[in-house]
């Protein structure tokens, strides 16, 4: 008589048998170290209450400091590309103020921001 295989042995799992109850065989790959970032932290953080089960697949597969590498450098790319494009197109009026230079910059730094977040930190990836 043939034995019908679960669903988690067709796709090649195997258990082990300990006191009669028969456990799966699961191995959690290591996580690879990647420096996550700003944004990537924040978009960690944010799938982690909105998807839940896709950090759960990234987790299991060792992936999940690495996309969120990879979504910090996306962040940084695009927030520096803006930020750039808007001190391009607003000039200081007294470029010799060390206080004005500051601020528009920080406006640019900020307004770039917004786009960022919205863009690709909060995003389903």
């Amino acid at each position: 008589m043939k034995k019908e295989l679960s669903l988690f042995e067709q796709m090649g799992g195997t258990y082990t048998e300990i006191d009669g109850i028969f456990y799966p065989n699961l191995i959690v790959k290591p996580e690879k170290n990647a420096f996550a970032g700003k944004y990537g932290t924040m978009w960690m953080r944010y799938m982690e209450e909105n998807y839940p089960m896709r950090v759960y697949e990234l987790r299991m597969e060792g992936e999940l400091r690495v996309k969120a590498a990879e979504v910090n450098e996306e962040a940084m790319d695009m927030l520096d590309t803006m930020a750039q494009a808007y001190l391009k197109k607003h000039k200081p009026k007294n470029p010799n103020s060390t206080m004005e230079m500051w601020q528009l910059r920080e406006q640019a730094k900020a307004i770039a921001e917004e786009f960022v977040l919205e863009d690709i930190v909060y995003r389903f990836h």
